[in-house]
């Protein structure tokens, strides 16, 4: 009886075996379009090397959208010297846009300054 639910597939008829097969398919291919469209995936940050932030021997950190046709919402939050700061920003990054300054990478102290991704979603 292992073997019932395969028989019962094979005692359909042909058109409609074919038919079963194409929905899960196109079910296995939507879900695997689903994970490849998360967006944190096309979220990408870039350093530049401005003279204010070299001077604090550190670099401009910026944030772009890396996704060739769909705009980007992003919600960051900033962290200094690893410790959240309650600081959350809100960008939205076009295809093929500059990229958006966030900060230096190091504070007038000296710490450590990072963005890290809270949430992003598609908007189009």
């Amino acid at each position: 009886m292992k073997f019932a639910p395969l028989v019962a597939f094979y005692n359909v008829a042909a058109p409609v075996r074919l038919a079963l097969l194409s929905c899960s398919l196109l079910g296995l291919a939507g879900a695997a379009r689903a994970q490849d469209e998360d967006p944190k995936r096309y979220v990408a940050f870039v350093e530049e090397f401005s003279g204010t932030c070299t001077s604090r021997n550190g670099v401009q950190l910026l944030v772009k959208s890396t996704h060739p046709t769909r705009k980007l919402r992003v919600w960051l939050d900033r962290f200094s010297r690893n410790v959240g700061t309650g600081d959350r920003s809100r960008s939205d990054l076009v295809p093929r846009g500059e990229p958006e300054a966030l900060g230096c990478s190091r504070t007038l102290d000296g710490g450590t300054q990072e963005w890290r991704i809270a949430k992003a979603q598609f908007i189009d």
